[in-house]
């Protein structure tokens, strides 16, 4: 039986329930200029599967997730969710797709109405989406404020502000899951948390997961946090996604130079005395204004010659699955 159920579950990662291919995502600076946020991103997240992002601050990772649900314009590429293309659906058809698609956001206090008590925040989508019954609503409500550990009859009435980060991210994950999606967007969900409070969210996340039969996308900088709660990673760089691996593979043995160099710069609880680590990163990010020619990160790559900077080397798959854009892997 267990035999069976692991077939099921690898078979379910296999079927991809969305496919990013060649995402561009322009933001104009001034009258003139245009920074590309985003440059020709690929990915895709199987059924069951949670797909951590991670890279520097600035690199793109939020403007993918907002292009997904739809709240950032996307100069070119394909968005495919189950097999229908969002950027060409019609407005009828996004309307019952948009519930299946839902995001948590970094800063839950600012993504909660101050003016609105959290009872009706987390009732509004089915408002939205046209429930009319008012019983069936705060019945729905009180279900999925218990499931996220808030007490409806105690919760349901406050305002926004008496409550903790914590708690407000735990609201904003009931309103994201009271639509019961397939997929759950988390841009940086516990980044602005405490380390016991962030431990909690994590926690909640696998739980609500496997109780919604949910597939995610993980947004985070932290390179722990991704690892403990994804299946794989995707690195990204300067709007580039320059490494794709599964948690294990990418942490045990990175292919790019990037990888390797952001691993190597995670800190270690250790007390005694430390050696300077090898590899480390020189040099500024370039402006993402004016990114530089070939592989944009042999700017600061230790590895790079002279047809990093002539060539930009394609995301090429290597064994076991794993993707690497480089011209001299590790």
């Amino acid at each position: 039986m267990l035999v069976s159920i692991g077939k099921r579950e690898k078979r379910l990662k296999n079927e991809k329930l969305l496919t990013v291919n060649d995402l561009t995502v322009e933001f104009r600076i001034g009258r003139r200029r245009k920074i590309e946020a985003v440059a020709g991103a690929s990915l895709d997240i199987g059924v069951g599967e949670t797909l951590g992002l991670v890279g520097e601050s600035g690199c793109g990772k939020s403007t993918i997730a907002r292009s997904i649900v739809g709240l950032q314009k996307v100069k070119k590429g394909r968005i495919i969710y189950s097999g229908q293309d969002l950027l060409q659906c019609t407005k009828q058809r996004m309307k019952k797709i948009r519930p299946q698609v839902q995001m948590i956001f970094q800063d839950a206090v600012a993504s909660l109405n101050p003016g609105r008590k959290i009872g009706k925040s987390i009732e509004e989508p089915l408002r939205v989406i046209g429930w009319a019954d008012r019983q069936e609503r705060g019945h729905r409500t009180h279900e999925i404020m218990k499931a996220v550990g808030l007490d409806p009859e105690q919760m349901a009435s406050r305002y926004p502000h008496e409550f903790s980060g914590g708690q407000c991210q735990r609201v904003s994950l009931a309103r994201a899951l009271i639509l019961r999606p397939r997929l759950l967007i988390c841009d940086e969900p516990v980044s602005s948390l405490d380390v016991s409070i962030q431990a909690q969210i994590l926690n909640l996340l696998e739980n609500m997961k496997r109780r919604f039969e949910l597939t995610m996308l993980f947004i985070s900088h932290d390179l722990s946090v991704v690892k403990n709660i994804s299946d794989r990673v995707a690195v990204m760089y300067l709007g580039k996604i320059c490494e794709i691996a599964s948690s294990e593979e990418l942490y045990r043995s990175p292919r790019h130079p990037y990888t390797a160099l952001l691993l190597a710069s995670v800190p270690e609880p250790d007390t005694a005395p430390k050696k300077q680590k090898k590899g480390t990163f020189h040099g500024e990010i370039p402006s993402p204004a004016e990114p530089p020619p070939g592989c944009r990160f042999h700017t600061r790559c230790p590895n790079a010659k002279d047809i990093c900077i002539e060539v930009e080397p394609e995301l090429k798959r290597f064994a076991g699955g794993r993707q690497a854009a480089c011209h001299f892997p590790l």
